[in-house]
């Protein structure tokens, strides 16, 4: 009997077999994908069907598309403050001058012990002195400054204010010699170190400020006019004693850019200061400018050619025997100067 022979059976071919492994994988994911599904109620099929292919991750983008965004962490300026600056600009000074009468130190010029004639020619004068209501009045001035300074944080910055150009004062004749015009002319430096407060954020256009100072004024080239010498009878020095003193300060600066800015200052700044005044190889005679601002009849001795006369015969004896003139006299004047000051400037921070 013949037997009927089966096919030999056949090994799965490499793509069956890639298709099967396809599968298997495509089943893994749907298992994966239902065990994180949240779960629906029956009628939610369509939409969990829906949900689930939402939810499924697709890649690190679609994971970070999905997270809501946090709120943004302040940012760090890494970039460094700029805290140091320089100024350039112009000052002005308006003073306001209180000065004292000028008192003489080294006594009067003239007595009336010192010639038998003087009481006749100067009835009622004992000495001739500086007379009564002799003042002065130191006028105002402009400058150029500049000024260096550093932020120590963002509020409180110290400046020194250190002066390019020297002011320089006029110093006219007040009270008595007030017809004399300009007596005297005088400089002046006045370098301060200044302590301000800033308001507002550092980084604001607009900063206004307050301020104390400390303020050193050195006087210096101080000369006194020929109408002067003339009135004290001889070349006259003059020096001026430098004045420490406080300041206030109120100003507002404006940022042009990250490195420029303007900035105007007010301030009102204590200043005092004592002027001696020392004239040597004194002469008087008839015809000299004080004699005018001496009672009746002494200033009436320019005018008449025979007390004129007499006057400079007797000063001439008199100088003669201290050999040769009057002597040397020193005068001393006080002064309460106290400006108010403005300042104008640009300034280059960095």
């Amino acid at each position: 009997m013949t037997r009927l022979q089966r096919p030999a059976s056949r090994g799965l071919r490499p793509h069956t077999l890639a298709i099967a492994l396809a599968a298997l994988a495509n089943l893994a994911c749907a298992e994966t994908s239902v065990m994180h599904e949240p779960w629906q109620g029956p009628g939610d099929t369509a939409g969990g069907a829906a949900a689930a292919t939402a939810t499924a991750p697709t890649n690190d983008t679609t994971l970070a598309q999905a997270t809501p965004a946090a709120a943004p962490a302040p940012q760090l300026n890494l970039a460094p403050k700029r805290r140091w600056f320089v100024r350039i600009g112009a000052a002005g000074l308006k003073l306001n001058d209180k000065s004292t009468n000028v008192r003489d130190i080294t006594g009067p010029v003239l007595r009336a012990s010192d010639h038998p004639i003087l009481p006749l020619l100067a009835p009622g004068v004992d000495a001739f002195g500086t007379p009564g209501g002799v003042t002065v009045d130191v006028k105002n001035s402009v400058s150029m400054f500049g000024s260096v300074g550093t932020f120590l944080d963002d509020h409180w910055a110290v400046e020194g204010l250190v002066l390019a150009l020297p002011f320089k004062h006029d110093i006219d004749g007040k009270g008595t010699i007030a017809r004399l015009g300009k007596v005297a002319t005088v400089k002046q430096l006045p370098p301060t170190l200044i302590l301000h407060r800033y308001f507002g954020d550092f980084n604001d256009r607009f900063r206004p400020s307050l301020g104390i100072g400390l303020n050193y004024t050195k006087f210096f080239e101080a000369k006194a006019t020929p109408a002067l010498e003339s009135y004290t009878g001889g070349p006259t020095k003059i020096k001026m004693k430098p004045s420490w003193g406080l300041g206030l300060f109120a100003g507002a600066q404006y940022a042009l850019t990250e490195r420029l800015h303007l900035k105007m200052t007010l301030g009102y700044v204590r200043v005092r200061t004592t002027a001696t005044m020392t004239t040597r190889n004194t002469m008087l005679s008839g015809s000299s400018p004080v004699l005018q601002d001496y009672p009746y009849p002494v200033n009436q001795i320019p005018s008449d050619e025979v007390a004129r006369e007499a006057m400079d015969n007797l000063v001439e004896q008199v100088a003669a025997g201290r050999g040769g003139n009057l002597g040397t006299f020193q005068r001393k004047i006080r002064s309460e100067l106290d400006p108010y000051v403005v300042l104008l400037s640009v300034g280059y921070s960095f």
